[in-house]
């Protein structure tokens, strides 16, 4: 059972905002905590090897969620060159497993921003931190809201790579082909929001902003020092642990922005894993 399994109700809040992105990751968190009693967050202090082994978890998680979601794109890009990129050259179940590619490279992202929801909640980040920093950045008197946050991201990144204005890719699902495969689109277009308009160059362009996403991330883990079996520990600065992360964080929605995410797909996305993630746990999946 996956996300393409899962009916969101019509009570659920799909706005685009950031304090619901928060929102919903803080439920997701809450729901685990109380099935496997987890750490409470924030953590008390940051200082204690025991609450940084817990935090470069989480740092962790996030990373392997990103790789597994690029593995899934990799996977993509290869059975699209085998047939040099004309995708109706694929046969149907050809171009299921392609469906599946694309909505498996989604379904980790979600997992990612659960994830990095849970371990901003632990290092004490909360959503309007995020869009202070912003706003600071872009010396904002108005509130930022999270198609703000995820345009800067891109700005993050554009300074890393401008090539990325100017790629252009082949559309992976579209209404047409869904038609000529006799594949229902309205099922399969909420659940692969992101990774649709791909290429060689485009796929080349995600490892490259992947990697400086997962270096800004370990320049965060880089700051918690402390180890319990070192007699001598280190304080932390936390300001700079905490503006790493936000970094990181920001440069991540910036990179599922330019891959063709929005506010309110992020947003459908991400309520549908964690229903899905509710029902695993309430059935012990």
């Amino acid at each position: 059972m996956d996300i393409r399994n899962i009916k969101v109700p019509d009570t659920c809040n799909l706005h685009g905002t950031i304090g619901n992105l928060f929102e919903i990751g803080t439920s997701q968190l809450d729901n685990y905590s109380k099935a496997f009693h987890l750490e409470k967050y924030p953590v008390d202090s940051i200082n204690k090897s025991s609450n940084q082994v817990l935090l470069k978890d989480y740092i962790g998680r996030v990373i392997e969620e990103i790789s597994e979601g690029y593995e899934s794109t990799s996977e993509l890009v290869n059975i699209l060159h085998s047939v040099g990129w004309n995708i109706a050259l694929l046969d149907k179940q050809g171009y299921k497993n392609v469906i599946n590619q694309l909505q498996n490279a989604n379904e980790e992202q979600a997992d990612a921003i659960g994830f990095f929801i849970s371990l901003m909640l632990y290092s004490n980040i909360l959503a309007e931190d995020v869009c202070d920093y912003v706003a600071s950045c872009l010396d904002l008197d108005e509130p930022v809201e999270l198609d703000k946050v995820m345009s800067y991201g891109v700005g993050l990144l554009y300074n890393i790579n401008p090539a990325i204005i100017e790629v252009r890719g082949y559309h992976i699902i579209t209404q047409e082909l869904c038609t000529y495969y006799d594949i229902d689109y309205t099922m399969i277009q909420p659940i692969t929001p992101g990774f649709n308009n791909m290429s060689d160059l485009i796929h080349e362009v995600e490892s490259n902003h992947l990697w400086f996403i997962t270096h800004q991330l370990n320049i965060a883990r880089n700051l918690l020092k402390n180890r319990p079996w070192k007699n001598n520990q280190v304080m932390t600065k936390e300001v700079d642990y905490q503006e790493a992360l936000v970094k990181a964080f920001i440069m991540y929605l910036g990179f599922l922005a330019i891959n063709g995410f929005t506010p309110e797909s992020l947003i459908g996305l991400f309520i549908r894993k964690k229903l899905l993630n509710d029902w695993r746990i309430s059935t012990g999946y």
